[in-house]
């Protein structure tokens, strides 16, 4: 903490205190969920997706058809209260002291 004065009041802040964005995914599988497609890493950190080649195409295709991502979580299948507990509890926490929080769904 540095202290600080302003005018006649004095106050401190926090210096240093950066925090990285983090990231999780959800999955929730659907009667049409395309169970082939994805993949899950064994640490619960990773999530890759294939996609078959559309061969009307023709033979040459340049088309990208495998996403691999590293996250901080991936929640697949995961009920409400997992999502909040691993997500959201932090962050609405901290904005309720005061901080500033993002959630994007």
């Amino acid at each position: 903490m540095m202290r600080r004065k302003n005018g006649d009041k004095r106050y401190f802040t926090r210096m240093g205190t950066r925090k990285k964005v983090h990231a999780f995914v959800r999955v929730k599988p659907t009667d049409d969920f395309a169970h082939e497609m994805i993949t899950y890493g064994d640490d619960n950190k990773t999530i890759d997706i294939h996609l078959k080649k559309d061969t009307r195409r023709g033979v040459v295709n340049n088309q990208q058809t495998d996403w691999s991502f590293k996250l901080d979580g991936v929640l697949h299948d995961a009920s409400q209260d997992l999502v909040y507990e691993t997500v959201a509890k932090d962050v609405v926490s901290q904005a309720l002291d005061g901080y500033n929080g993002n959630l994007v769904n």
